[in-house]
């Protein structure tokens, strides 16, 4: 059977079409297609703008004629922090309904932090640890077991929103990274686990670009990095050190302005959870997305006790 997933971020849109045979996790990619449509630069005082409902609104009709065109069996948008977090949430998935027969379903934060973590452990086994994924409004951080995820914390900051708040050109000066820092040390202390782990895995384009960079820089495994290469390539970027510049626009140019505010978030979780590596998983929440609600049919999300 084909799926199509839509996960609608604060920056871009992005369409994954998954076929998949008999065991729910035997799926692989077939098309996997990006839009920058750049959602949180039309949000006005908590509000997206109606210029910013009709961006969204034209991507989206772009993406449903391919999926029309690829015969898929099911459909499913959903939007995290992009629109959860807005004063217009209703109206503007009303005005998708309306305009385009799309259904959007916006992920609470419990929602998206377990869904994440089932994401995850469809591709890496592990029977205890702490999942972490960056996103552009958010940061999700989720502690679990065996049995299931037991625990989580919400940041409600994320790489584009810390950009945007802080960073007056393309990538921040010395003092805006000190600012960016004091931000992150506030939402990071206001939560906390009641629990430990040792073994962190990251999920997410921030986090798989930083281990990319680190490699490309050092030679290490892009999948496998330390707090200390984290620390190595804030300092050479505070530094304005030519090469690691070159290096993030060489691997994914996109990212330039958020990459340094999302490593700050790692940072920072590394540091008060007492974690010194960090392990990369290539699945995250839109494999969760598509194995828990769109295949195993749940609409639950229940947390382990």
């Amino acid at each position: 059977m084909r799926h199509a997933i839509v996960d609608i971020g604060s920056n871009t849109i992005r369409l994954i079409i998954f076929d998949v045979e008999g065991n729910v996790k035997n799926f692989k990619k077939v098309l996997n297609k990006k839009y920058t449509a750049g959602l949180i630069t039309y949000v006005h005082d908590g509000e997206l703008s109606g210029k910013g409902i009709k961006k969204l609104i034209k991507t989206l009709a772009s993406i449903k004629n391919i999926v029309r065109e690829l015969n898929v069996d099911t459909f499913s948008p959903f939007a995290t922090a992009s629109l959860r977090n807005l004063d217009n949430t209703e109206k503007v998935i009303e005005k998708v309904k309306r305009d385009l027969d799309i259904n959007i379903d916006v992920l609470e934060q419990v929602d998206e932090a377990f869904l994440g973590n089932v994401g995850v452990r469809s591709e890496i086994e592990a029977d205890r640890g702490i999942t972490i994924d960056i996103g552009g409004a958010s940061t999700e951080i989720v502690y679990f077991e065996k049995n299931g995820p037991k625990e989580f914390i919400n940041l409600s900051t994320g790489s584009l929103l810390l950009f945007r708040e802080n960073v007056s050109k393309v990538l921040p000066k010395k003092s805006e990274i000190r600012a960016i820092e004091k931000s992150v040390i506030r939402e990071i202390n206001s939560s906390h686990f009641s629990t430990k782990a040792n073994r962190l895995i990251g999920i997410g384009g921030t986090i798989r670009t930083t281990g990319k960079v680190i490699s490309d820089l050092w030679s290490n495994d892009e999948n496998h990095f330390t707090i200390k290469d984290i620390y190595k390539l804030v300092d050479l970027i505070k530094d304005g050190e030519t090469d690691t510049i070159r290096s993030i626009i060489r691997i994914n140019p996109a990212r330039i302005h958020t990459l340094i505010p999302g490593v700050i978030i790692l940072k920072t979780v590394m540091e008060k959870l007492g974690i010194n590596e960090i392990e990369v998983s290539g699945n995250g929440l839109r494999e969760g997305y598509l194995i828990y609600k769109v295949l195993e049919g749940n609409n639950e999300i229940l947390f382990s006790k």
